[in-house]
């Protein structure tokens, strides 16, 4: 598959930001879902392998698969196959569009130069698709080139991926565009501002509500619309959406929780690279996944979820008293029977509530303090650090049935997160763990541990040695080195040796050590894996490069 990203990037808009904006830019998308058409087969390369007698076979095939074929094409080599043949020419007009901007980038050999009037005639084109010809052969702006696309087919739109232009220049056409795709039932929709600065703040307008075809929708940098001066009609809504990102978006609590309240259907749910803190409430009996992922998220609040199966927290900070050294942020568990896939949990950071019990060191565990459903479970903790450690049992024990645990072991001499990660000098030692007392999920249950950015230092062996001495159904015990270190140097000698001490409770237990397959150290997460239902370990990152997932 192609790299549209890429060809964004090599476009003028990108060229244009400042240092921040690229960054932010690109972490949004990597969060927003790829085009479901590419430029990389194109139509010259079907062409080249035509039967050598000359035949053409392709037009002789039932109108449903023609149709089929040409909604597959990006919009320009789609709008190219009313040449082939006269049976070809109603075929684009008839297919529902798929148009993704960056494909209109591309050079002008794409649709030839110097084609005139009277060649488009020659061609049996109607005039209408001569004008899309003639405009794009000029290669006039981008923004030009997707009105004219986006009003000269008529309708439905399956997909429209529109990440190429800063709106700020093109605030007539962005009115334009909203309304054709709700008039001609967009389907599918992308929708990224390319901004230049930090702060220039671009609502969206509301006319955004009129797309109620939506099933899916991403929309990034942005200022989502205020919903209470709006003039929205009391029926707004998405009555079939049932995807939904929000990356890098100024928005505030309440319109947050109104979109969420118009979704009836949703079942993907995505907060990416949030540019304002916002508080998220999920009362919902159709949301499945979750994911908040880079952003400032003071509270999370799970009231009742009936179908919730998923709960991701990816660099989820909080934003204890406006103070950005403090990132603090309270996680709540109400109502959630379905919840199996929950993390990263961050001890020194987030104030777990499991019903209306907030959990604290050395709370027990009782039915309103235990989340039975959950199996699989991540957690992101400074295991040197003494306010953190000590609070690993307590959220454990919140999980008794957990049969999958991953362990970001982070570098205790990042002090950023909390108002006491600064912690104490007590020891963090194998009898620290011991005397945390017993553990359900760690001596029943856990079949899978994985310990991520392994340092080698004696709190992480202490730790992977009680895990070793007292999991009795554990498994697999899966080590991955921090970046720089391999599994055949001095700290994965070090490690061998070390856990060649350990009295495993399960002597069939095997231990695995890997190197990281990451450039830098740090947390990562693959947002498609998250999205993706029929991917038993959403948490195992191992084999995505380059934010390309290898099971998709």
């Amino acid at each position: 598959m192609e790299d549209v990203a890429g060809m964004i990037f090599s476009g003028p808009e990108f060229k244009k930001m400042d240092e921040n904006m690229r960054m932010l830019t690109v972490d949004v998308f990597k969060a927003i879902p790829r085009p479901t058409v590419s430029t990389a087969a194109p139509l010259a390369s079907a062409a080249a392998a035509a039967a050598r007698d000359g035949v053409d076979r392709i037009s002789r095939l039932p109108v449903g698969i023609l149709r089929n074929i040409v909604s597959r094409l990006p919009a320009k080599d789609a709008a190219r196959t009313t040449a082939l043949a006269k049976r070809w020419r109603r075929v684009w007009h008839s297919v529902p569009l798929v148009l993704v901007d960056a494909h209109l980038l591309s050079d002008r050999s794409v649709v030839g130069r110097g084609r005139g009037s009277t060649q488009f005639r020659e061609m049996g084109l109607e005039s209408w698709y001569a004008g899309l010809f003639r405009i794009l052969d000029a290669m006039g702006s981008l923004a030009d080139n997707v009105s004219h696309v986006l009003a000269a087919h008529p309708g439905p739109f399956a997909f429209v991926y529109l990440a190429g232009n800063n709106m700020l220049y093109h605030p007539d056409k962005l009115e334009l565009w909203l309304k054709l795709l709700a008039a001609k039932g967009v389907k599918e929709l992308v929708f990224v501002n390319l901004a230049s600065k930090f702060d220039d703040e671009l609502p969206i307008p509301a006319e955004l509500f009129k797309c109620t075809a939506l099933t899916k929708l991403y929309i990034g940098t942005w200022c989502f619309p205020d919903t209470s001066t709006s003039d929205l009609p009391p029926t707004a809504a998405f009555p079939y959406l049932r995807e939904l990102g929000l990356c890098n978006l100024v928005i505030k609590d309440e319109d947050l929780a109104f979109v969420l309240d118009r979704c009836p259907v949703l079942e993907k749910l995505m907060i990416a690279r949030g540019r304002w803190p916002v508080c998220l409430r999920i009362h919902s009996r159709s949301l499945r996944s979750v994911q908040v992922c880079m952003a400032i998220v003071p509270e999370i609040n799970v009231v009742r979820a009936t179908r919730l199966e998923r709960l991701f927290l990816w660099e989820a900070w909080g934003w204890g008293d406006r103070d950005l050294t403090n990132m603090s942020s309270k996680v709540k568990i109400g109502h959630a029977p379905k919840l199996r896939f929950l993390g990263f949990l961050v001890p020194g950071m987030h104030q777990l509530e499991i019903g209306n019990t907030a959990i604290m060191v050395n709370t027990k565990a009782s039915p309103n303090t235990t989340v039975p459903s959950v199996q699989m479970l991540g957690v992101q903790v400074k295991l040197g650090t003494h306010f953190e450690a000590r609070m690993l049992p307590s959220f454990l024990r919140c999980f008794p049935n957990i049969e999958t645990l991953y362990v970001q072991s982070e570098n205790d001499d990042f002090k950023f997160w909390g108002p006491k990660t600064g912690g104490t000098s007590k020891a963090i030692n194998l009898k620290f763990w011991k005397d945390a007392g017993p553990i359900e999920c760690i001596q029943r249950h856990i079949k899978k541990l994985v310990l991520r950015e392994f340092r080698g230092r004696k709190s992480e062996l202490d730790f992977l040695k009680y895990i070793a001495e007292h999991a009795q159904v554990l498994e697999e015990m899966v080590i991955v080195m921090t970046h720089g270190h391999l599994p055949s140097d001095n700290l994965g000698a070090k490690l061998r040796i070390f856990m060649a001490s350990a009295k495993w409770a399960n002597g069939c237990c095997k231990m695995m050590v890997f190197k990281s397959p990451f450039e830098q150290e740090g947390t990562a997460w693959c947002y498609l894996r998250g999205f993706d239902f029929s991917i038993e370990d959403p948490f195992d990152v191992s084999k995505c490069r380059e934010d390309k997932c290898a099971a998709h």
